[in-house]
């Protein structure tokens, strides 16, 4: 016979493993980033678009709110990458940021350097608990500018960092060269808001 306390007993030693388990679950995005032991960046349309934007993801050890914290200060874009140390806030007013930004573009042995004014409203919720801070162009030499950053927790400790980047110049480049140029502006962008972020260079490789 059984008795309940034994049965007690066992069902207490169970429980650390159930919740090691259910806190190391983590969604395929994540466990993309874990495996790779880098953060990621490719093109991609976003839904309801067909233009090709610079994509980056990166987990980052901090909370999504010192993360969000990050993305909201314009004021240090300049900082977060050599490629964005042109970056400026020119313009802010009753929660809305301008934020001057650039692009350099190569054709052949040129770079010409595309600039537009990006335009950023307060942050909004996500799904999950997390933010999305979205920028729209509204001056400049590009035919159409927008950065979106999304900030989704992963767990107590982490965040998901994700940058859609898109800058279209208004003459002619192939689109190979444009896309290059934007996915390694969204990877160095996120890549500088992590590290700013969570104190420290290196990917996450653990959670």
């Amino acid at each position: 016979m059984v008795r309940p306390y034994a049965v007690a007993l066992v069902l207490l030693a169970l429980v650390p493993a159930v919740a090691e388990a259910e806190e190391t679950r983590v969604s395929p995005a994540v466990q993309r980033l874990l495996d790779a032991k880098k953060a990621l960046h490719w093109n991609a349309a976003r839904p309801g678009t067909t233009e090709r934007y610079g994509h980056a993801e990166a987990l980052v050890a901090a909370t999504p709110d010192a993360v969000r914290r990050v993305a909201l200060d314009f004021e240090h874009y300049h900082e977060l990458n050599r490629k964005f140390t042109g970056a400026r806030v020119v313009a802010k007013k009753d929660g809305v940021t301008d934020v001057y930004m650039k692009l350099p573009v190569k054709i052949g042995p040129f770079t010409l350097d595309q600039w537009e004014i990006m335009r950023f409203g307060p942050d909004a919720a996500a799904p999950g608990g997390g933010f999305v801070i979205e920028g729209r162009g509204i001056q400049g030499s590009m035919k159409q500018g927008h950065l979106v950053i999304t900030v989704t927790p992963v767990g107590e400790r982490h965040t998901l960092l994700a940058i859609d980047l898109l800058l279209v110049p208004r003459f002619y480049a192939p689109r190979s060269m444009v896309e290059e140029e934007l996915r390694d502006g969204a990877l160095d962008l996120v890549n500088g808001m992590k590290t700013r972020a969570q104190g420290w260079v290196g990917p996450v490789v653990a959670l």
